[in-house]
């Protein structure tokens, strides 16, 4: 959808309503937008259009929620559909678990507005919106009307010692990078996979950038992604 928003000319893009019929809605969850499907269509129909940012992805590419990378990513994309089907979201714990001793960080750089780093990454969260993966605060600062992305980095050298740290100790976790920035690039030395907004994207170099005021979204006055 924020695809093919994009292609229309600025002055002639519809207004977006949204109606959360997916698995995890996580961006209607944090935008308040009702999960009874009744009330849902009344807002996308009748409810305030209000100018939110979009995210493009190497210039082809869009998300209006959030773009994720490593184990996470991996995983989700590798679980076995036949897995998925028959146990829904309890499938990427279980395939996670079997995984977990090939399961290895990310090595990339990542530059921005004074902002550079360089490492390992165990999970990458580039954030519009705050939340993905069913309701997991990835990018709990992030806005949708603000013109910057919040970048969010879980990085460590062991996998498990990070994840416990990051779970149960988040406030001045040594483990969490965070940043709030309108581009940065990505690069790394071999193949790494994004989820933008469930769709996979795979590459070595990444340019993600903000769209400031892009589209019009109807939400609603209680919507806690506004700035």
């Amino acid at each position: 959808m924020a695809a093919a928003l994009a292609q229309v000319p600025a002055g002639q893009r519809p207004v977006l309503g949204i109606l959360p019929l997916g698995t995890a809605n996580d961006f209607a969850t944090a935008c308040n937008i009702p999960l009874v499907p009744e009330q849902a269509l009344n807002l996308a129909i009748k409810g305030r259009a209000v100018p939110i940012d979009l995210a493009c992805v190497n210039g082809e590419r869009y998300f209006i929620n959030m773009a994720t990378g490593g184990f996470g990513t991996r995983i989700t994309t590798e679980t076995p559909e036949k897995l998925k089907a028959a146990l829904g979201g309890v499938s990427y714990f279980i395939h996670g678990l079997l995984r977990m001793e090939s399961l290895k960080a990310d090595r990339c750089e990542i530059r921005g507005p004074d902002f550079a780093w360089r490492g390992e990454a165990l999970v990458i969260g580039i954030g519009n919106g705050k939340q993905a993966g069913g309701g997991q605060q990835l990018c709990p600062d992030a806005l949708i009307n603000d013109g910057l992305l919040q970048l969010r980095l879980l990085i460590a050298g062991e996998l498990l010692p990070a994840l416990i740290a990051s779970l149960f100790n988040e406030d001045d976790n040594k483990n969490i990078i965070s940043a709030a920035l309108p581009w940065l690039e990505i690069d790394a030395p071999h193949e790494m996979t994004f989820n933008l907004d469930g769709e996979p994207l795979k590459g070595k170099h990444f340019r993600i950038e903000v769209l400031p005021n892009a589209i019009l979204c109807r939400l609603p006055p209680n919507c806690q992604l506004l700035g």
